[in-house]
């Protein structure tokens, strides 16, 4: 039988309850690990096999908060993933500060406040491991989500900040940055017209398929245990060889498969 890498440890996992989150979720659970849930999706917690904490980690002091209220469940924290985000879009010009306001709240400042809280916990336990879900977009960005990719971006710069700061506490930080990944519910819902752009997308990744979100959790999972110790600072792209490059004519481009699943 094959050894489970997390058989026993605490792990918290912040949008759980669909998407990414509870890919990476399943892969903790299915890895030994005890896993804390958190999300505002009281029904999708529901359906995995954790700790359910609801609560809206925009709200000021909620992130924090379900960071305590883990470890008050589960006791010793070996893991945070901070995945929890919204993904606002919409040209520059149009952009609204609450939009901005909001976008911040879950995708930056609850990735600081639940990675000090953790960070406390895990210098005085002897360690732990931050995985901070970023986006492709905080290292190239796309338009119009101008608003999404700075907050995203400032993912990433505390992924190095705290691994710098924390280090010799034996807290590791690193990151991952998704490209374009879909759920198979998603897909489900898609229009005919939504499913060709994603088809078109799909010419810009060399492995010419979406991502998928056990794609993200099998990263999260190789970051999060033991084989990575001396990896810290550092966040990961998972997007198919997208970023590597581009053809300069599309036209000479390898053709896209029949059967892309879009």
């Amino acid at each position: 039988m094959t050894a489970r890498r997390f058989e026993g440890r605490g792990v918290i996992v912040t949008g759980a309850a669909q998407g990414i989150g509870r890919a990476i979720a399943e892969a903790f659970l299915a890895e030994g690990a005890r896993v804390a849930a958190v999300d505002r999706d009281s029904e999708g917690l529901a359906r995995l096999d954790a700790e359910a904490i609801v609560t809206d980690l925009g709200e000021p002091g909620a992130a924090a908060d379900a960071v305590a209220d883990a470890e008050r469940r589960l006791g010793r924290i070996h893991v945070l993933v901070n995945n929890a985000a919204v993904m606002p879009d919409g040209p520059i010009m149009d952009v609204r500060e609450d939009t901005w306001d909001r976008a911040f709240a879950v995708n930056s400042r609850a990735v600081f406040f639940a990675s000090q809280r953790a960070a406390q916990h895990f210098a005085e336990h002897g360690g732990g491991v931050i995985v901070n879900i970023a986006s492709a977009n905080a290292i190239r960005s796309e338009s119009p989500e101008a608003v999404y990719n700075a907050s995203k971006a400032a993912v990433v710069s505390m992924t190095q900040s705290f691994a710098h700061e924390l280090g010799h506490l034996g807290v590791r930080v690193v990151g991952v940055a998704p490209g374009e990944t879909l759920t198979a519910e998603e897909l489900a819902k898609m229009s005919t017209e939504d499913r060709a752009v994603e088809r078109e997308y799909i010419g810009r990744i060399p492995l010419r398929r979406l991502g998928r979100p056990p794609d993200q959790a099998a990263a999260v999972l190789f970051l999060a245990s033991d084989e990575a110790s001396f990896i810290s600072g550092q966040t990961l792209v998972v997007d198919g060889g997208e970023m590597a490059g581009d053809w300069f004519d599309r036209s000479e481009a390898p053709p896209i498969p029949p059967d892309v699943g879009v």
